[in-house]
């Protein structure tokens, strides 16, 4: 049986992009960071994850030189969120067949899942707060951070 690699495409290499490109590679997707700042790219540990490109996101010839085209999912993963859905409806116009998922930073912004062009939001804060209330309940087990080598 031939399987197919699904690959990614995640505009933002912080701490977000990092660790879900980390946790994507490790599910067997094959993964693509475009990252603008150079010190966040030399955190990204690149034996670990795909091909990592300095540049920005929302650029055309940045974005087309990821191969967009290959991707099943694009993530807007920056601390911005109008650059996360910047990157969500240029992926919409040159990849309609992929996901898009936009990272947002503000309570109130959920309502962007809406838009045509985002097909999914995450709120780290959000998630992080579930986390940390399921631990004080203690309704949850300890959750150990990934190594990062």
């Amino acid at each position: 049986m031939d399987v197919k690699t699904r690959n990614a495409l995640i505009v933002g290499g912080g701490r977000v992009g990092r660790r879900t490109a980390m946790n994507l590679t490790d599910s067997g997707y094959a993964v693509t960071i475009i990252e603008r700042d150079e010190a966040k790219k030399a955190a990204i540990p690149g034996h670990l994850i795909g091909r990592v490109i300095v540049g920005d996101g929302t650029d055309l010839e940045t974005f087309e030189s990821a191969n967009p085209t290959m991707a099943d999912v694009v993530a807007g993963l920056t601390n911005d969120t109008e650059t996360n859905l910047a990157v969500c409806e240029l992926a919409s116009e040159l990849v309609p067949e992929a996901r898009t998922l936009a990272r947002i930073g503000a309570d109130g912004e959920e309502h962007y899942a809406y838009l045509d062009h985002v097909d999914n939001v995450v709120y780290p804060a959000a998630a992080g707060a579930v986390v940390a209330a399921e631990q004080v309940t203690d309704d949850a087990n300890t959750v150990s951070p990934p190594e990062i080598s």
